[in-house]
């Protein structure tokens, strides 16, 4: 399962980058689009059952669980007109909780993914864009028990398998739409043509995913599978480097 997913995210990571090489290469292109980069907070703002339901299962094992808070941050490459915009999308996802308590057991929850957006500009003024984002996203996500315990080498040596960390993992391929805005900000002029902060609320639904959580030799029967479905809300900001700024020379 785990390779099939990497596979499929290396493939589509060739194809995004053959089409954006092509896009360069053509001067016509080069004139008409603006290419810039983005990075978001990505959050989710309604109860997920799948999610919510791992997380009691961690609970009545004993297990500390992750944070009940769906969170990514997202890199994100982004090419426009005046009439239309696209991103690609790198997607980090991380809701594990970080503590040192001594013998206990915490649960670790992380995803990453490829995905686009596109979306015709129904406003673009001097001051807004409005849009309606639609895309979609491939996700691989990994859930693991972590052991947090203190041994000696020889507990270490005679049961090693007290101490290893269970790692499961999922995958889903979602899709998304909703809505955007970018408010147009003069920020550093000299550095970048133009800069945005950026807004967007979609709804994910997963189309395709894998039902159960599989490890390297085994697969749970009775662990919920994760389901992506739910609003989430995303804050960041855009930039357009100037071509001829020395920063980002030889980068376009």
């Amino acid at each position: 399962m785990t390779n099939k997913l990497l596979a499929i995210l290396a493939l589509l990571v060739s194809i995004g980058y053959a089409h954006a090489q092509d896009d360069t290469d053509s001067s016509a292109l080069a004139k008409k689009y603006q290419t810039g980069f983005a990075v978001y907070a990505e959050f989710g703002v309604l109860p997920n059952k799948s999610f919510k339901g791992i997380r009691d299962q961690m609970k009545a094992l004993n297990i500390e669980p992750f944070e009940p808070v769906m969170a990514s941050i997202v890199l994100a490459r982004r090419m426009e007109t005046d009439k239309f915009f696209m991103e690609s999308r790198l997607i980090l996802m991380n809701s594990s909780k970080y503590k040192d308590d001594n013998n206990a057991m915490r649960g670790m929850f992380r995803g990453i993914g490829l995905g686009v957006d596109a979306s015709p500009k129904f406003v673009n003024s001097t001051r807004w864009n409005l849009l309606v984002p639609i895309g979609w996203d491939i996700m691989l996500y990994q859930l693991r028990v972590k052991n947090n315990k203190s041994a000696s080498l020889a507990q270490v040596i005679q049961n090693p398998n007290n101490f290893t960390s269970m790692k499961l993992y999922n995958g889903s391929f979602n899709l998304h739409a909703g809505i955007g805005a970018d408010y147009k900000m003069n920020l550093f002029p000299k550095v970048y043509d133009k800069v945005y902060l950026s807004a967007k609320a979609t709804y994910h639904l997963p189309i395709f995913k894998r039902g159960q959580w599989r490890g390297d030799d085994v697969t749970i029967t009775d662990l919920p599978s994760f389901k992506a479905n739910q609003l989430y809300a995303q804050l960041g900001l855009v930039f357009f480097p100037k071509r001829n700024h020395r920063t980002w020379r030889g980068m376009h």
